[in-house]
């Protein structure tokens, strides 16, 4: 399926995407995702990363911009645990692993949109380790319409108890005339809200992604899993 691409666990609609778009990459790691966005699209991205090694890696360039903020549900200074691993990722609780608690920069969605200079946003992609309760519970209605796409990573497979929140973000987002696509089996990890009207998508194109699609994908992903375990 041509329309759905698939970078570092997080699906988007590729049509909707394009040199002038803009995408805000929240969680951004090294950048990996919004290069291989740029390049394949052509489109402006703003990568948005919490911990101060994994900004310095990302790459800037005439399409790709870096911003140290841990988005969440304030603005204000920030306590996080950054994990002793390769990609220094974050999360607002004590992890095992976690080197020493830092404070930075913390924003708000609609206040690091401001800052960006950003009214509409194409692609919204939130991989920020459980905080994205707290940045959706802070955006007001009016901010998250003028999304067209959002690809999140929720994290009750890490922490089952945040499905009640994850269940009533998705029907939030919904009652805003979004259309959720659900790619993984039994959590959240891999979701796409589409604003179907402002990007031409029809009711039949939607079936299509929430059926064949997305048990094609989680027919290949169980057939890679025990590839990888009988080697």
């Amino acid at each position: 399926m041509k329309d759905l691409a698939e970078f570092f666990g997080h699906t988007f609609y590729r049509p909707g995407l394009g040199p002038d778009s803009v995408v805000v990459d929240l969680g951004a790691s090294s950048g990996g995702f919004a290069h291989a966005v740029a390049e394949l699209t052509g489109c402006r991205c703003h990568c948005v990363e919490a911990a101060p090694d994994n900004v310095l890696v990302i790459e800037q360039t005439d399409r790709i911009s870096r911003h140290h903020y841990a988005i969440g549900g304030i603005d204000g200074p920030v306590t996080v645990h950054v994990a002793d691993e390769e990609f220094h990722w974050v999360g607002t609780e004590a992890i095992a692993g976690a080197g020493e608690a830092i404070e930075v920069p913390g924003v708000t969605l609609p206040t690091l949109l401001t800052e960006l200079g950003l009214c509409d946003v194409d692609l919204l992609k939130v991989d920020i380790e459980g905080a994205e309760i707290a940045m959706f519970d802070a955006a007001p209605d009016d901010v998250l319409r003028r999304m067209r796409q959002i690809s999140i990573e929720f994290h009750d497979f890490i922490d089952p108890r945040q499905g009640p929140d994850v269940a009533r973000i998705i029907k939030r987002l919904e009652g805003l005339g979004f259309d959720a696509v659900v790619f993984t089996r039994r959590f959240h990890g891999d979701v796409l809200f589409l604003n179907r009207p402002a990007l031409g998508i029809g009711k039949a194109r939607l079936l299509l992604y929430r059926s064949l699609v997305k048990w094609t994908r989680g027919i290949g992903r169980m057939l890679a899993r025990v590839a990888g375990e009988r080697r």
